[in-house]
């Protein structure tokens, strides 16, 4: 079969070129993807590799990227996804230095200039809601004014020759019950002090940090008498958040303050629109650089990721890399790296080099757009080892096969069918913009939710089902007249079983042996799979003392189960006239009471003459099968390991002039544990005995979620009919009446 039935075959070369050319090459192997590099510094710190530096300063750069990118989001930019040419690392570094820097001013310059602008707002507030205040508690004149200057941290008072003093200004709304009653006890009550909500929502700007936090503040004013308490109180607000603002004591003086603030204010809309107005035009030269920008820089990480990889002789001025390649590919490797170091002006033709080697190598399944959606299923699970059988092959048929089981019905398929054909015809749409995670989702699996629609199509013609209502696009073969069976229908379910009294009982039953059957045989199906891993490995130990006890095991017990399932169906029972047996209770039986069905009161029992002979030799092929799965391969395993070490201690023998052993490339050597093999096998065995009975359980689900679906949809059925039932009622009383 195809490469993706299992992992095609790789090859371990070994490049040796010239260090002008590493950055071409690797550059040109990274667009085409044909090779996976090896580590040949593996186990070094990554602080002491060749390329660190670098690495950390396209990190720097890629933190300026994010810097940048986030200020795009703060402003609901578009990003331009189209690609260009871009300048060289040195200077896009310092370039994104003097945006990032450029960007920071303009934040900060920003920040102050709405932290100003709040503060206006906070004035106005305090001269508008404490002028009500100021004419209930201030005394009937005033002796003495106050500058008109908007001092951020001051506060105003009357003259020191006035005996009331008062402190104006606006705190957090959270803090306001804390504050009035620490005034209160410091002040002994000798204060005081009016609070009105503010109906605006204002803000507390932190320069240092550059967050903004909206705020629901209070005004308050405090009436004090003698400078020491004025002082005291003003601290006091000052600790719980408060700020402090002037207020004039003379009408003509509160009039030229409110005249300069509402002045201020609209400097201060002009210079923020201004300020707002070069800030996102700055950030509409990153937007449309910025995808340009950061594909360079991960470019250009990746590419010293990789040369951290390689070993470097500096004597001779080259570099040595080890990669895997399909060996389908290799002279095409050859022919890509030839021209990358002619690309990079290299006159000296580069070393490719065929290595022998033991170690495993990695996975490599190329899939296309049809097979990636259920290949990625399959990787959560796991990815398959070098040159194992693939599930995802069988996945494509197999995943929409069980899918079409559970959501068996020609409409609700159908619609799940257009769905992912619409996604189909429009992939240049989708394709490479940046989408919803829901609709990214989507598309991704855009073939597996068109294979599944299809074949609940196919299921539902099965069940003939359209929308949950029964169909008979087949013809029926039953006689309503005479209630009887004229001919079996031509494909699916007969359509009479959707009218008849037991239909959920028989769909019940036919469901939940459809599901065992289902599961049996893809299990079975899968432990054949096993069998050409084994073969493909050449591991026949495992094809004698893993394979066949594994089938024998499984088939003994539920190959035996899908018989009976497949015998009683075939048996006229009510012609025979005795009911048919229960397939569970006999199972039960068949393990519990071994011989049992051979009894005369257990006549009721029998399926088929020879039963209690052909289930005791089926139980004694299952209790044999565990012990052959956990034991033998251990022992063998161990025995040839001692084998090959007598082996290789008289090979050593004869050479006494003590040369060391060649190790092929790559090769290492594991040491032979027999407990490890042993626990590792009882693991296997435990979880394949257990494994069996939980996994042909679970196939139940397929007939417990069909279930569920078709008698969901059926009751949405009955409820839409009733409602339009009452709508057709009430129209026809509306009608009625009108007449």
């Amino acid at each position: 079969m195809g490469s993706i039935f299992r992992s095609q075959k790789m090859q371990l070369v070994q490049m040796i070129v010239q260090n002008d050319a590493a950055h071409a090459v690797v550059e040109a192997f990274g667009e085409q993807g044909l090779v996976e590099f090896r580590d040949l510094n593996h186990g070094q710190p990554f602080h002491k590799r060749a390329f660190t530096d670098e690495v950390k300063k396209c990190e720097e750069v890629q933190r300026k990227l994010v810097a940048l990118k986030a200020a795009l989001d703060h402003e609901n930019m578009e990003i331009n996804e189209e690609l260009g040419a871009t300048a060289g690392s040195e200077e896009l570094a310092s370039m994104l230095a003097d945006k990032e820097e450029e960007l920071h001013q303009m934040t900060t310059q920003e920040l102050m200039l709405k932290k100003n602008h709040n503060s206006l707002l906070e004035q106005r507030h305090v001269l508008e809601i404490g002028s009500k205040i100021y004419a209930a508690q201030a005394p009937g004149t005033a002796l003495g004014g106050v500058s008109g200057e908007l001092e951020m941290s001051d506060f105003s008072s009357s003259t020191a020759t006035s005996m009331l003093s008062y402190v104006a200004g606006v705190m957090p709304r959270l803090s306001m019950q804390s504050f009035q009653r620490v005034i209160f006890r410091s002040t002994r009550g000798n204060a005081i002090m009016s609070s009105v909500a503010v109906d605006e929502t204002l803000h507390d700007y932190d320069l240092k940090m550059g967050e903004v936090h909206e705020v629901e503040k209070d005004f308050f004013m405090i009436f004090v008498s003698g400078e020491v308490l004025k002082s005291k109180v003003a601290k006091i607000a000052t600790y719980f958040g408060g700020t402090l603002y002037a207020y004039p004591d003379m009408a003509a003086d509160k009039a030229a303050m409110a005249a300069e603030v509402e002045k201020r204010l609209g400097e201060s809309d002009s210079i923020l629109a201004s300020t707002a107005t070069m800030k996102r035009g700055m950030l509409s030269e990153v937007a449309a650089q910025y995808a340009s920008w950061n594909f360079a820089v991960c470019k250009r990480k990746m590419i010293f990721d990789t040369f951290n990889k390689f070993d470097y002789d500096v004597k001779r001025k080259v570099f040595v890399a080890d990669a895997w390649v399909p060996e389908s590919k290799v002279y095409d490797v050859y022919k890509l790296l030839s021209q990358a170091t002619a690309k990079a002006g290299v006159e000296t033709r580069p070393v490719l080099n065929l290595i022998e080697t033991k170690a495993t190598p990695p996975t490599h399944l190329p899939v296309d757009k049809v097979c990636y959606g259920f290949q990625a299923l399959v990787n959560t699970y796991g990815t398959p080892r070098y040159r194992e059988v693939n599930p995802g092959a069988f996945a494509v048929i197999l995943f929409p096969f069980l899918f079409g089981i559970m959501f068996g019905d020609l409409g609700h398929g159908s619609l799940l069918m257009l769905f992912g054909l619409s996604m189909i015809r429009n992939e240049a749409h989708f394709e490479g913009k940046k989408l919803d995670d829901l609709v990214e989702m989507c598309y991704g699996g855009r073939y597996v939710i068109f294979l599944n629609g299809c074949f609940g199509m196919y299921v539902g013609l099965i069940y003939n089902e359209v929308f949950a209502c029964p169909m008979s696009i087949w013809g029926s073969g039953y006689d309503w007249e005479n209630e009887t069976i004229i001919a079996p229908p031509i494909f699916g379910v007969e359509p009479a079983w959707h009218h008849a009294a037991n239909k959920i009982s028989f769909f019940n039953s036919f469901k939940m042996k459809m599901s065992i059957i289902v599961g049996v045989l893809q299990m079975t199906f899968g432990i054949f799979l096993s069998l050409l891993n084994h073969l493909e490995y050449k591991n026949y130990l495992k094809v004698c003392f893993q394979f066949l006890p594994e089938l024998g095991f499984f088939g003994s017990i539920f190959g035996y189960l899908v018989f009976l399932i497949f015998y009683k169906w075939s048996v006229p029972w009510v012609e025979l006239g005795k009911p048919a047996p229960s397939l569970l209770t006999t199972l039960i039986n068949m393990f519990m009471s071994p011989g049992a069905v051979a009894l005369p009161e257990n006549a009721d029992m029998v399926l088929f003459e020879g039963q209690a002979n052909v289930e005791a030799v089926l139980i004694l092929v299952a209790l044999v099968c565990v012990p052959l799965l956990l034991f033998p391969i251990p022992f063998i395993e161990s025995a040839r390991h001692e084998a090959a070490q007598k082996k290789k201690a008289a090979y050593k023998a004869l050479h006494d002039d003590g040369a060391e052993e060649v190790v092929a490339h790559g090769e290492e050597e594991h040491e032979f544990s027999f407990g490890d093999v042993f626990v590792h096998q009882a693991i296997h065995t435990i979880e394949f005995v257990l494994g069996s009975i939980s996994n042909t359980a679970s196939y139940l689900r397929l007939w417990a979620l069909s279930l569920a679906h078709s008698q969901l949809s059926e009751l949405f059925w009955d409820d839409l009919l009733v409602r339009i039932k009452i709508m057709h009622f009430k129209i026809n009383a509306l009608q009625n009446n009108a007449l």
